[in-house]
């Protein structure tokens, strides 16, 4: 199964974190997360390609290195994304889709496996929901238009709901990896509760660059 990995432009990406990071922190986290996501693609046994649809240029040569395929966004906003890439896999004889968020920087090779393992059939969904159930951290879907994509707030019900419509049994998975996407500055503080446990570029680089006692040392002022 493909992997698809929607990535916005670095310079737009985590506006919810402009109050603790810098644009330029914000740019440097964006890349480094992507960084982590890929790198667990190329971990995964039983993923055949991996495709990642954005604007950003500047993700282009990184992904070309590790193999994967660079796909300019023709789209507005992440579910016209994934249906861009969807439409390319079908056009290329791909069964299905694996959709993988970039900022899910804790993912590891074995926890997109088993998700890819247990999806069987077709029509056939899988769902991995984020750690409050309301968004979607991976969706896979066979056939890629197995559902019309609804990422966004409340993304996780309105997919099972598509699927109710349809028919189809969503399969439903709990996945400490996939589950903690970084948007809000807890998110970042719950994440840095990782440290030494997972060895990650984000968390290398939330240490090297002081961010993480910076954070640190201002939760402690609370």
């Amino acid at each position: 199964m493909w992997a698809v990995v929607p990535v916005k432009r670095f310079s737009d990406a985590k506006t919810r974190l402009a109050n603790i990071l810098s644009p330029a922190e914000r740019e440097s986290l964006a890349q480094v997360m992507l960084n982590d996501v890929l790198r667990a693609i190329c971990d995964a046994s039983l993923v055949s390609g991996f495709a990642v649809v954005s604007h950003e240029i500047r993700a282009r040569y990184m992904i070309e290195r590790l193999g994967g395929l660079y796909v300019e966004e023709s789209g507005i906003g992440l579910s016209d994304a994934i249906r861009q890439a969807g439409k390319w896999l079908h056009e290329h004889g791909q069964r299905g889709l694996l959709m993988i968020p970039g900022d899910v920087p804790l993912v590891r090779g074995q926890d997109i496996d088993q998700l890819i393992a247990g999806h069987q059939g077709s029509p056939a969904v899988s769902i991995v929901p984020d750690r409050e159930h309301d968004g979607t951290n991976g969706l896979a879907v066979t056939p890629p238009d197995a559902i019309d994509f609804k990422f966004g707030r409340g993304s996780f019900q309105k997919h099972i709901s598509q699927c109710e419509e349809l028919t189809i049994e969503p399969r439903i998975i709990r996945s400490a990896g996939f589950e903690l996407d970084i948007d809000h500055p807890m998110d970042l503080q719950t994440l840095l509760s990782y440290e030494g446990y997972n060895e990650t570029e984000c968390l290398s680089y939330l240490t090297d660059s002081g961010i993480a006692n910076r954070l640190r040392r201002e939760k402690a002022k609370l």
